[in-house]
């Protein structure tokens, strides 16, 4: 894959801990891939992977990388095996005339740029503390994309920008008490949970929410739940006899293994006003953007439940092309779709790309998505 912009990073410090960088880094390749630019945002198990692979995908990546950012928030980050190899190669393409639209930026929290190496110290450097907007309309004068209605998640929209997409870290603690109040609107008092109960689910995986602001009132309006759980979980929900209320932190599944997951489908709330608009839709695709993210580092979703609890559940489910598998114990109706080999409908361009990329991913390596007793 073609990437235009590399964002360097100190992904752990010496005990193994998440570093600022890392919490910054994710916050950029969120924004930026709300932009539509592609964005190369390395993690911990690429790391763990060990270090010939991790040189391989890094080099790749730079290679097509127009822009560098560097985060840090200490000094000594700048220098760091993976984070030195990285800069430095950039700009060492740049020097040796590899490159000639290099364009290498810091983004510093509580930096001195005085501190930092020469290379680094001599560049464009912008302060986290200013936000990230000044940074990212620099990003979009150099990198100028047109706009792409069909790319759900820029939060454009045929309504004056009226509704943002946000998902992973950029959702709040504030933003998941407002999916809360939702469920009291929508749902039946068994299917309503708690926000901490919410908040251990979004702990392990924060790939789970993909939410719908009003940008007039900065409210969440609409959300899903898409998440990876344990195969014992699935089997349980399937059954038809086990609420998702029941959902322990441990059931679910963080997505830092490369290998196909089951994901459960557990809600999607739109709130009363903004029901049978374009909401409905914006979710869809941002769903379908979502895993094709995903893809792109090698995490798959090879099946979804769902337990349809509500009308727009149905909706959901039948316009994907899911399967009824039963009803349940509480009256719901359980669907059920293959990913992988894809047997989903094609409902939009963005459908029609997930449809494609999971049909490639497939033919080339189907083992990968076989049960034990289908090899």
């Amino acid at each position: 894959m073609n990437y235009e912009i590399f964002i360097s990073y100190k992904c752990s410090d010496d005990h193994g801990n998440k570093t600022r960088d890392y919490m910054i880094a994710e916050e950029l390749y969120n924004s930026l891939t709300a932009m539509g630019y592609n964005a190369f945002f390395s993690s911990d198990t690429l790391e763990k992977l060990g270090s010939s692979r991790y040189k391989t995908d890094i080099d790749a990546a730079l290679d097509t990388s127009k822009i560098m950012i560097v985060v840090l928030s200490q000094a000594e980050y700048a220098s760091s095996q993976w984070v030195q190899y990285e800069w430095d190669s950039f700009y060492n393409d740049y020097l040796s005339g590899v490159r000639k639209d290099a364009n290498l930026f810091t983004l510093t929290d509580g930096v001195n740029v005085h501190e930092l190496p020469r290379t680094l110290r001599n560049v464009q450097s912008f302060d986290y503390s200013d936000g990230l907007n000044h940074l990212c309309e620099y990003i979009k004068n150099l990198l100028p994309k047109e706009e792409n209605h069909e790319d759900i998640l820029s939060g454009i929209n045929t309504d004056q920008n009226r509704i943002s997409i946000i998902t992973g870290r950029q959702v709040t603690n504030q933003d998941i008490r407002e999916a809360v109040a939702l469920d009291m609107l929508v749902y039946d008092d068994i299917y309503h949970v708690d926000t901490t109960q919410c908040e251990e689910w979004f702990n392990v995986n924060p790939d789970i929410y993909i939410m719908a602001k009003d940008n007039r009132t900065n409210r969440v309006i609409a959300y899903v739940n898409v998440s990876p759980v344990t195969d014992e979980c699935y089997d349980r929900i399937k059954n038809g006899d086990f609420i998702d209320t029941g959902i322990t932190a441990d059931m679910l599944l963080s997505y830092d293994m490369p290998f196909p997951y089951s994901v459960y489908f557990s809600s999607i709330v739109i709130h009363p006003d903004y029901q049978n608009t374009e909401v409905f839709m914006q979710l869809f695709n941002a769903i379908v953007k979502k895993f094709i993210c995903l893809g792109e580092h090698e995490v798959y979703v090879k099946r979804i439940l769902a337990d349809a609890v509500t009308k727009n559940g149905e909706k959901f489910c039948k316009l994907f092309g899911m399967n009824k598998v039963k009803g349940s114990n509480h009256e719901s109706t359980l669907y059920e779709i293959t990913m992988i080999p894809p047997k989903f409908r094609i409902l939009s361009k963005m459908s029609k790309r997930l449809y494609d990329y999971y049909q490639k991913k497939y033919d080339e390596a189907p083992y990968l998505f076989q049960d034990d007793e289908q090899l």
